[in-house]
C-alpha cells in the first residue's frame, strides 16, 4: 500500500530539489480559490490543536505541518513518499520557524512507531485516492489514534455535479475509464456514502462534512486562448456559502469529512485468572496470619 503508485513526472514541482522554487509553485496553488476555501474547511474540521500531537499523512510541501506547529500542536510528524517534497516541507518549517516541532518522515505505506502513544489527530488530505488498498491504509491510521481522537481526509467525490460533467466526457464519451479526476495518480473516486461506510468498518464514526467545488469554477481553455483555464473565482463564495450545509456539504467535488474514534479504551486488557492457581478450592479456616496481616506492635 502507498501513497501514490503512479509517481508524478519529473517536471512535477514536487519532484524539485529546489526547495525555494518548489515552495513558491506550492504557495501559489494554494493561494487559489478553490484551495483556499478547502485549507479553511480542513483547517476548521481539524479544530484546536494545541497540545495535540499530529501526523499529516501525504504532507507535501507541509502547509498543514507549519499550520499545526504554528496552533501550538506538541508534536507534528509529516509523511510523504518524495524525498524531494519533504525537504521543500523541511525548508518550509525552517522559513516559518517551527522546524522543532515538526518530524519529517519518508514512507510509501502509514509508518509504524515503536512507543505505546497514540496521536490526537490524523490529516490525509487529497491522499486516499492515491492509496493501492485504502482499507489497510484506514486501518493503520486507526489503530493509532487515541481514544476520541480524531482523522481528517479530503478526497474527490462522484457525487457532484463536476463528475456529472467531466465524468461523462472523459468516462462515457471518450470512453477512458482510468480517468480518475484532474490527478493522473489518482486510483479512484468516493462518494459520501462509501467512504462514511469504510470509515466505520475500522471504527471510525463520522460527525462532519464539507465539501468544495459545488459549482464548476474552473473553465478549460477554448483553442483559441494561450490560457489553460480560466478561472471564474467569484464563484467559491457559493462553496463558502452551503459548503457546510446538509445536504450541500456532501455535493462538492471535493469533499472532507471528520470521523472520530471511539473514546472508550481501544487496546484490549488481559485479565489473568480470577482465582489465584494456588488459592484452595474447598472451604478452610483463615486466620490472621493466613491473610499475612501485619502483627500489631506489643510495645
Amino acid at each position: 500500500m502507498s501513497i501514490q503508485p503512479p509517481r508524478y513526472p519529473e517536471d512535477h514541482w514536487l519532484r524539485s530539489y529546489d526547495s525555494e522554487k518548489a515552495l513558491g509553485f506550492y504557495l501559489e496553488q494554494q493561494s487559489k480559490a478553490y484551495s483556499r476555501v478547502k485549507n479553511d474547511f480542513v483547517t476548521e474540521l481539524l479544530g484546536d490543536l494545541k497540545g495535540k500531537r499530529v501526523i499529516d499523512y501525504g504532507c507535501g510541501a507541509g502547509f498543514f505541518c507549519v499550520h499545526a506547529a504554528k496552533a501550538g500542536a506538541l508534536e507534528v510528524v509529516g509523511v510523504d513518499v518524495e524525498d524531494s517534497v519533504l525537504s521543500t516541507a523541511r525548508y518550509f518549517a525552517e522559513r516559518e520557524g517551527v522546524s522543532r516541532q515538526c518530524v519529517f518522515v519518508r514512507s510509501s505505506g502509514f509508518p509504524s512507531f515503536a512507543f505505546k502513544r497514540g496521536f490526537d489527530v490524523i490529516l490525509m488530505k487529497d491522499v486516499i485516492e492515491h492509496a493501492s488498498d485504502d482499507h489497510i491504509l484506514l486501518e493503520a491510521a486507526s489503530r493509532i489514534l487515541t481514544p476520541g481522537g480524531i482523522l481528517v481526509i479530503s478526497t474527490q467525490n462522484s457525487l457532484s455535479i463536476n463528475y456529472v460533467i467531466q465524468g461523462t466526457y472523459h468516462r462515457v464519451l471518450r470512453g477512458d475509464k482510468k480517468w480518475f479526476g484532474w490527478d493522473e495518480t489518482h486510483l479512484r473516486f468516493y462518494t459520501p456514502v462509501g467512504l462514511a461506510k469504510k470509515l466505520r468498518k475500522v471504527g471510525l464514526e463520522c460527525e462532519a462534512w464539507r465539501s468544495v467545488y459545488l459549482v464548476p469554477y474552473k473553465i478549460p481553455r477554448i483553442r483559441t486562448s494561450d490560457k489553460k483555464f480560466y478561472r471564474l473565482d467569484a464563484l467559491s463564495w457559493i462553496d463558502r456559502t452551503l459548503g457546510s450545509v446538509f445536504p450541500y456539504n456532501r455535493l462538492g467535488w471535493n469533499v472532507i469529512v471528520r470521523a472520530r474514534a471511539s473514546r472508550l479504551v481501544k487496546t484490549k486488557i488481559r485479565f489473568g485468572p480470577i482465582l489465584d492457581p494456588g488459592f484452595p478450592a474447598a472451604p478452610v479456616s483463615i486466620n490472621r496470619e493466613s491473610l499475612l496481616f501485619p502483627k500489631k506492635s506489643t510495645s
